[in-house]
Parts: structure tokens; sequence; C-alpha cells
């Protein structure tokens, strides 16, 4: 075999490392993956803030992840990762003597750790990985099932192997094992580069075949010499990959308080249950100025069916949706908000908005996480409902009309297909229903105005000793 050959594949190794590392730290974006940082080539620097690190075993450490914190003392789990990428011997099972360095660098790294940290219960909050594309023997991976069961080894010679390469023994050993993770199943490199395309598209409005080269290239950074001093990548760093940032994943938030003790409405409920017997169809909810749109709206959620969730997205904004940089009526700003809001209740994809992506990208990158939501959902209560409200969405269509666009995200909103479990809200003033186009289909619902015991109840909150003439 040639001398090229063994470095193209010794390069083929490397692609692996970046490719894969790449891959998980995508899931630095999930709102509650707990992730907080993903270290390449070394454990982070901040693992002993003000004190001298640990080096026993750090030249192992391909790749790290930190859950919680990179302090050592704070972290709920701290993964270490070797990574071994064949090309030349891929059909070839890994015996104990190529595992031998590892486990052993494993083994010292975690009696230093304990030793640093006598106080910290580490076996709950370690892993040491080992990560192939090559298939392990599995005879050693009975032989560490075994060690950690405390049972009698079905492979006493590759037992002696593992007490050997650990210097451990007994419960020592079990507890070591416990955290050991041998896996051989993972891809080639080539595989890991269209998963990682995969990946990266998920998170996005529509395909930037960037955007991956760009992830793969700052995990490259963070492996050079440059970077020895901060190997860590952070949740911030893949946002400046991905062109973002944390204003543009959350970019109109609801500015509408909720009032703890609204006064109840003598026809909320039959609203409600027309909103949940509204299957398929879209809902129009209309009132004039100063009836109560929306107290109603923030108190929809509380009366759906158990284990439902209901967003609430504000098209007024305080007034400010009529500004330039309070606008609350485009499909990058609204679908995106609403579709994020999703994502940190862990019920979907970040949806990350780019500069390419259309109104259609937008629509349908937030109808598919929309599914995905309801989805999950239901597969926990089959009766629950995935409740989106738009308050003042007349307000959106203004605005947009103001500016010489046609259609705000509302009015396109009501005219997607409406998937099973999902129910659609938006709530206007009745002479501006027209502006929001709606499809013929639309279930349109009345809110009456404040009776007089609606009126004296609401009045005596402030004023207990208000006159039936004072409420009047």
């Amino acid at each position: 075999m040639s001398d090229s050959m063994l470095v193209r594949a010794s390069r083929d190794g490397d692609q692996f490392h970046y490719l894969w590392a790449a891959r998980h730290a995508l899931q630095l974006l999930r709102p509650q993956s707990g992730l907080v940082a993903v270290t390449i080539e070394g454990a982070a620097t901040s693992e002993f803030p003000g004190a001298a690190q640990v080096e026993v075993g750090d030249q192992l450490i391909d790749i790290a992840e930190y859950y919680g914190d990179t302090d050592l003392e704070h972290a709920t789990l701290v993964r270490y990762m070797q990574l071994k990428h064949s090309t030349l011997r891929v059909d070839e099972v890994w015996q104990p003597s190529g595992l031998e360095k590892t486990i052993h660098g494993f083994a010292k790294r975690y009696a230093e750790l304990q030793r640093r940290l006598p106080g910290v219960p580490l076996r709950e909050r370690l892993e040491f990985w080992f990560v192939t594309n090559r298939t392990i023997s599995a005879e050693f991976l009975e032989a560490i099932e075994d060690a950690t069961a405390q049972r009698t080894a079905r492979h006493p010679g590759n037992l002696r192997k593992l007490e050997a390469f650990t210097s451990l023994s007994g419960d020592e050993l079990a507890a070591f094992c416990q955290m050991l993770r041998l896996d051989g199943s993972h891809d080639n490199y080539w595989t890991q580069r269209n998963i990682l395309f995969q990946d990266v598209s998920g998170y996005l409005p529509d395909m930037d075949v960037d955007a991956p080269i760009r992830l793969k290239e700052l995990v490259n950074r963070k492996a050079l010499s440059e970077s020895a001093d901060n190997p860590s990548i952070t949740k911030m760093d893949m946002l400046r990959e991905l062109r973002t940032d944390e204003a543009q994943l959350f970019p109109a938030p609801c500015l509408i308080n909720k009032i703890e003790q609204a006064i109840p409405r003598q026809h909320e409920d039959m609203i409600v249950r027309s909103i949940i017997e509204a299957a398929g169809v879209p809902v129009v909810v209309h009132a004039d100025a100063g009836i109560g749109k929306s107290v109603f709206a923030t108190n929809i959620g509380s009366n759906l069916p158990e284990g439902s969730v209901s967003l609430l997205y504000d098209c007024f904004g305080n007034g400010q949706y009529r500004s330039v940089t309070g606008y609350r009526h485009g499909h990058r700003i609204a679908l995106v908000q609403l579709a994020n809001e999703l994502a940190a209740l862990g019920l979907c994809h970040l949806l990350i908005p780019t500069l390419t992506a259309d109104i259609s990208a937008y629509m349908r990158a937030f109808m598919h996480r929309v599914r995905q939501a309801v989805s999950m959902l239901r597969a926990k209560n089959a009766d629950a409902l995935l409740c989106i409200i738009v308050d003042a969405a007349d307000n959106a269509q203004m605005a947009a009309e103001e500016i010489g666009e046609p259609r705000s995200f509302v009015r396109d909103l009501l005219r997607e297909p409406i998937p099973e479990g999902v129910r659609l809200v938006a709530l206007c003033r009745p002479h501006r229903e027209s502006l929001l186009d709606p499809p013929p289909h639309t279930l349109s619902l009345g809110l009456s105005a404040f009776t007089v015991g609606e009126t004296a109840a609401h009045l005596h909150q402030k004023f207990p000793d208000a006159s039936e003439h004072d409420v009047e």
C-alpha cells in the first residue's frame, strides 16, 4: 500500500472527526438539551476555574460535551469522547489490544478527577466514549457488561485484560465501567457529511449549502493551535456561523400582560367550546375596541383539553406594530417567533431565519414544525390540541398594506390546511374582518360587550364601595 494512500486514509479520519463534531454541536441549538459547550481536541479550559486543569488523559479527548456548565463542580453531565475512523480496515474488528491505550487513559483521568473533586458524585456525571465506524469485539463488550453488573464473567480472559487496562477491580471497576461507552455503530465520514447537510437543513427554512460547510470549518478552527486556550463551541458560536443571533430567533415576543383576576365572561366558555370543535377550519373572533379581545385571547389556553399548548402572537406590540423597528406582520418575524416558542417547549426544531428564504419557505418550515409539535402532544394525550392564537390580526394586515406589502403572515396562515389537532384563532375588530380575507369556510364568532354584572364585578375589584349608579 502506498504512503499516499495511508495519508489519505488519515485525512478521512480528520473529516470524520470534524463532521461528527459539527453534527453533535447542533444539539446546542435545542433549548431543552442542556448542552452548553462542545470542546474540540481536549477538555474545556474552565473545568476548574482559577486552578490548574487536569492534563491526564486530555490527549485522548477528541470531543467533550458539557451539560449544565463547563465547571465540573456544577456540570450535570460531561462526556469525554475519542473518535476513530477506519478507511482501510473498516471490516476488521476492534480487539481489546487496540482499545488498551484509550481505556487506560480514561481510567487515569477518572482517578485524577476523583482526587481533585472528592465531594462531587462524578460517577453520576461522567461518561467516557469510544466512537468508531468499526465493529468492536462482542466478547470484550460482554466483559464490560459483566464487570458493570459484577456477575460471573462470560469471558474471564477479557475481564483480566479490562482489569489490567484500568488497574481497577471489584466495585471500582464496576463504577468505571458504568461510565464507559464503546460504540462501533457509526457511519463513515462520507455518510456523516450527507447527514450533516440533512441535520442543518432541519433548522433552516430553505436549503443553505454553505451553512454545513461553515459549521464544519468552525470545528476545524477549534482544532487548531489558535484555539488552544478556548476549544469550546457554544450556542452563540453556532448561531454566528448560521448568520443569526438570539434576538432574531425571538423577534416579536408577546407584550400582552395576562390579567390574573380577569372577570369571567358570560359567553366565553361557549366561544372556547366552538374553537375546540372547529377541527380543520380557522376561527375569527371579532369584537369592537375595549370589549376584551386581548384578555380573552390570554384565557383560551387555560380552557383547552389536558395536555394542550396554546401560543399567543401579539400583532399590536403595545402600538409599535407600525414602526420600522417594531414590525410584526412579516412571515419571517411572526412565523419564526411562533416556531421558536414551540421549540423552547421541546416540541420541534428551532427555525433559524436566513436572508434568502421567501415567504413560501417560511410557511412550509413553520407548518412542518406545527405538525411535529402536535404529533408530540398527541403522543402523550390523544385529545390534546395545539392552539395558535393571533391577537390584533387586523393590525398586522394594516401594517403590511401601509408599506406596500399585499399580504401579512396571518392572511396566508388562515388559508393553510390546518393539521389534525391544531386550532387557529385570529382576533380582530368586526369592520376589519374583511382585511384578513378569510377563506369561505372560516368560523366567525362575536365577542359580546360587557354585561352590567361583568362591569360591576370589574369595577368593584378597584372600588369596592362603587354604587349601582357608578356601574351604570
